[in-house]
């Protein structure tokens, strides 16, 4: 048995153990339309009560009214026999109870009982009581009583009542399957609103929410601990981008398999972002265990997935934390465990890293100097520095590259290999590029009105910024808004930038040397060159890597050497970067470099030392 089996009847269940809509919606139908029923059957058959009462005493009245206009001589002469005869029919009336004809005086005349014996007098509630009085002429000379049982009524209203009940079963009977069909719906409803709300569209693993409320389930368990693995795929954009959302989407659904399986019944897979999952690891009984199955998942991820479109590597980065070994709660877990996979990426991708608390302090520096960079973006506290860069025959300033600095006002200059890639990633980069490329027309335009010579102006262009659709408008305002001359200005492309999209890299090179701008490729040799592509690029320059500079002249001579041929043989100039020493300066002379630039010659500097140093040339050159 594994050491991570758990009671899965427990890590299954739903948030809330929630009683579900359709196991109340039935008996809820029921019991309402029988209220309903019940309360309608009420309030007619009081209605039909009144109305039987009503027309009971009616007819009551109307045959008091009868016997009154009869027995009125008979009352007027005293004589009771005849009276008697005019009652006697009476007994015709099922219910009466009694008859009795009163003369002027209130003393019986007659009186009329069904069966010759008196019966007991019922409550009000039971009978009905009327009088009619006996007129002549105007003159009251007596009254006439009957009284009525109820028999007949409650005959009627027992009928009525046998019918209303045969009605409400009868309903019922018609209302029974409708709430059987709709609560049979309302649970496929709900089954179908659970998976969305709980399960991934694309790979049928435990989306975010489901993953989490996992998380936390796991967390709250008496002597809880596990290990939480987040997993970022690599290059999974350049699948979208290249083979399209439908490869990108069945790419996920193999890679989650793949997971399924390498984790097995260890843990739970959920996808948690785009190209993202989480696996929480429980119980864990070792941290070893749980480095064995990250291990694992990052072997299944290193094999060829197969694609309609044809074989895709997806291998990750992944980041592990254990609970509580590292951290103390779920908030710490996460943050601990996304801060290991943050470091995984930035060590070259593809590799499993366990937390350990001092990278904490590396990504708390990382969030504190993004905001502290938004900040100085904001209030335009950074600096446009810019290193010369010379003729390799008479090392003569031709040209400055531009190069962004950021005086901190506490840890004074921070490093560009550490800003740089934090604006990168937030999007910083194209408001900070935009700001740089204005700075520096300003500051080049501003030479040479000051009557420095004409310099090439270098300025870095980052992926970000060219996928800007606005990008070419900025570069234009930066020119016009400075009145530097478009020749001017070079645009430093890298070799991966220009190779993510080559028809798009070409249709945006073609505008910007229609505007006349130059363009140069940057850090030429450590990207994916291909020569097919490199003839059909219109550039001007291409810039030798400081990474093969730095050999010379000991080793990296066939390198730097095959990319002069080349620069020559497509009518380029080349630019070596990185120039440190005498003798890579003499290499490079004679090897048929056109420009060089590195600190041996020139460091980077403010623009105001540019005219001092462009001054003090020009002293030397008239004193010679």
């Amino acid at each position: 048995m594994s050491i991570f089996r758990r009671s899965r009847g427990a890590a299954r269940s739903r948030p809330g153990d929630r009683t579900s809509i359709a196991s109340t919606i039935g008996a809820g139908q029921i019991v309402a339309a029988v209220a309903g029923l019940v309360i309608a059957s009420v309030v007619l058959l009081a209605y039909q009560f009144v109305s039987l009462r009503n027309a009971s005493t009616n007819e009551a009245r109307v045959q008091a009214g009868i016997i009154a206009d009869n027995v009125t001589a008979s009352l007027m002469f005293g004589d009771r026999e005849a009276a008697a005869d005019m009652l006697r029919p009476l007994h015709f009336a099922t219910d009466l109870m009694s008859a009795t004809v009163y003369d002027s005086a209130g003393q019986r005349f007659v009186s009329y009982v069904p069966g010759g014996q008196a019966q007991p007098v019922q409550d009000l509630a039971g009978t009905i009581r009327v009088e009619a009085p006996v007129d002549y002429r105007g003159r009251k000379i007596g009254r006439v009583e009957l009284t009525m049982k109820m028999t007949s009524l409650r005959v009627g209203l027992l009928r009525y009542a046998v019918f209303l009940a045969l009605t409400i079963a009868g309903a019922l009977a018609i209302v029974m399957p409708i709430v059987r069909r709709t609560r049979s719906r309302v649970a496929r409803a709900e089954r179908e609103l659970d998976y969305l709300a709980y399960t991934d569209p694309v790979t049928a693993l435990p989306n975010r929410r489901a993953t989490y409320l996992r998380l936390e389930h796991e967390l709250a368990l008496p002597d809880a601990r596990l290990a939480l693995l987040l997993l970022d795929l690599d290059n999974f954009k350049v699948v979208n981008d290249t083979l399209g959302h439908s490869a990108g989407d069945e790419l996920l659904r193999k890679v989650a398999a793949a997971l399924r399986d390498a984790v097995g019944d260890a843990g739970v897979v959920g996808r948690i972002g785009g190209d993202e999952f989480a696996i929480i690891l429980a119980p864990l009984a070792r941290r070893g265990a749980a480095l064995e199955v990250a291990e694992a998942v990052a072997a299944s991820l290193r094999v060829p997935f197969p694609l309609e479109q044809g074989e895709v590597f997806a291998s990750a980065s992944i980041g592990m934390c254990v609970y509580p070994d590292d951290v103390a709660g779920s908030t710490e877990l996460l943050s601990s465990a996304d801060t290991a996979l943050y470091a995984a990426k930035n060590g070259g991708r593809n590799r499993v890293v366990d937390f350990r608390p001092e990278m904490t302090f590396a990504t708390q520096r990382r969030a504190r100097l993004e905001r502290e960079l938004r900040k100085a973006l904001e209030a335009q506290a950074l600096c446009v520095y810019y290193q010369p860069q010379f003729d390799c025959s008479g090392r003569q300033i031709i040209g400055v590259e531009a190069l962004v600095r950021w005086p901190h006002p506490e840890h004074g200059f921070v490093s560009p290999a550490e800003f740089i890639p934090i604006a990168e990633e937030t999007g910083m980069i194209v408001e900070l590029g935009r700001w740089v490329l204005q700075r520096a027309c300003h500051d080049v335009a501003g030479w040479l009105r000051a009557g420095m010579p004409e310099l090439s102006l270098a300025v870095n262009v980052s992926a970000r910024q060219l996928r800007e659709p606005g990008f070419i408008d900025d570069v234009t305002r930066a020119l016009a808004d400075s009145a530097l001359p478009a020749e001017i200005l070079e645009l430093e492309l890298t070799e991966s930038l220009l190779m993510e999209n080559v028809d798009a890299a070409i249709e945006f090179m073609q505008q910007i040397r229609a505007a006349g701008i130059r363009l140069s490729i940057d850090d030429f040799g450590t990207g994916y060159s291909s020569l097919s592509y490199l003839q059909s690029f219109p550039i001007n320059q291409l810039k030798i890597d400081r990474s093969f500079v730095q050999l010379l002249p000991q080793q990296g001579e066939t390198i730097a050497r095959a990319i002069i041929s080349l620069g020559r043989g497509f009518g380029l100039t080349v630019l070596a970067e990185g120039v440190e020493d005498q003798a890579q300066l003499e290499w490079l002379r004679a090897a048929g470099c056109d420009y060089v630039q590195g600190f041996l010659l020139g460091k980077p500097m403010p623009a105001a030392d540019i005219l001092a140093r462009f001054a003090a040339d020009s002293r030397s050159s008239a004193a010679a």
